[in-house]
């Protein structure tokens, strides 16, 4: 360990974003390089470092403030896996900075975090995310799992603030009824679900309160989004429907992941905003999802995409 030299891991983006670089945080504290390490990182994704033994300090940033975070200071290293930071000419209040993506991440090759570990230039091996809860966040999902104990437990993941990912209403009700009796489905709301057959947990719980609910379930479903990584982070086998991402890059070795749609990824592209009918998650059939689903509850493990 190096005494005395610090690293500020800036991380930026999504929920699911902000999950995955768990792992560059394991990467540094197990490779003893630093003897203190720093997150800086969005505030609403804060709970996913706040009770983690590997950080030493959690800096909660409000709107664009992370980026400031990306700036050298003597006796410490910045590490962003994602973005870089730029100047970017002077404003009323001083310098201004603007962020820059480094690369693309829908195509490939390989997953994710081997690409941000090879553009870095980093011998990592193991890409899988974490996320650490404390004995309150365990003791509320005992409790909120009770009246389901003793059956399996399915974690639906259908909700996603990017609209070309979701999954029609009509096929997750497919899935549901389907179901139904292999074991409780359940599944996060603040306001209630449009679903028939589900059990709904609310109000919506924190990101702790979920990865520890999350890993007493036997499976989830989710869209290619932050639950999906959760899954990852928290051991529990996942089915995810990805459509315009790609799942070798942001799946994981714990998921079932499908994709069926013969429409190239898009998500890089400007088609993704252009496409006028969400073709590559309709053609996902449900009567595929649940047959990975009792793949899953069987212990039978991944199923290539």
């Amino acid at each position: 360990m190096v005494e005395n030299r610090r690293l500020t891991l800036m991380v930026t983006g999504g929920l699911g974003d902000c999950l995955l670089a768990s792992a560059f945080v394991r990467y540094f504290h197990e490779g003893s390089y630093y003897s203190d390490i720093l997150c800086a990182l969005p505030a609403g994704a804060a709970q996913l470092y706040d009770c983690n033994p590997r950080v030493n300090r959690v800096v909660p940033c409000a709107g664009q403030s992370v980026w400031l975070w990306g700036l050298p200071e003597e006796g410490a290293d910045i590490f962003s896996p994602y973005v870089r930071v730029v100047p970017d000419g002077w404003s009323e209040g001083g310098p201004g900075f603007r962020s820059e993506y480094l690369f693309t991440l829908n195509q490939g090759p390989g997953p994710a975090w081997r690409q941000v570990a090879r553009y870095h230039g980093l011998d990592m091996r193991n890409g899988r995310p974490e996320l650490y809860t404390c004995a309150a966040d365990e003791e509320w999902a005992d409790r909120t799992i009770a009246p389901w104990r003793g059956r399996r437990r399915v974690l639906i993941g259908r909700r996603t603030p990017l609209p070309e990912k979701e999954y029609p209403l009509a096929h997750w009700q497919a899935v549901v009824d389907a179901l139904r009796a292999d074991g409780a489905l359940l599944e996060f709301s603040s306001d209630g679900s449009p679903l028939r057959g589900t059990e709904v947990i609310q109000p919506w719980p924190s990101l702790r309160q979920a990865a520890a609910l999350m890993r007493r379930c036997d499976c989830a479903i989710s869209i290619d989004s932050f639950q999906a990584h959760l899954a990852a982070a928290v051991g529990t086998p996942a089915v995810v429907l990805f459509g315009p991402t790609n799942p070798a890059v942001w799946g994981h070795p714990t998921s079932h992941c499908l994709r069926t749609s013969r429409c190239p990824v898009c998500a890089d592209t400007p088609r993704l905003r252009e496409c006028a009918r969400r073709r590559c998650m309709e053609e996902i059939p449900p009567e595929l999802v649940v047959e990975r689903v009792r793949l899953a509850l069987a212990g039978l493990g991944t199923v290539a995409p």
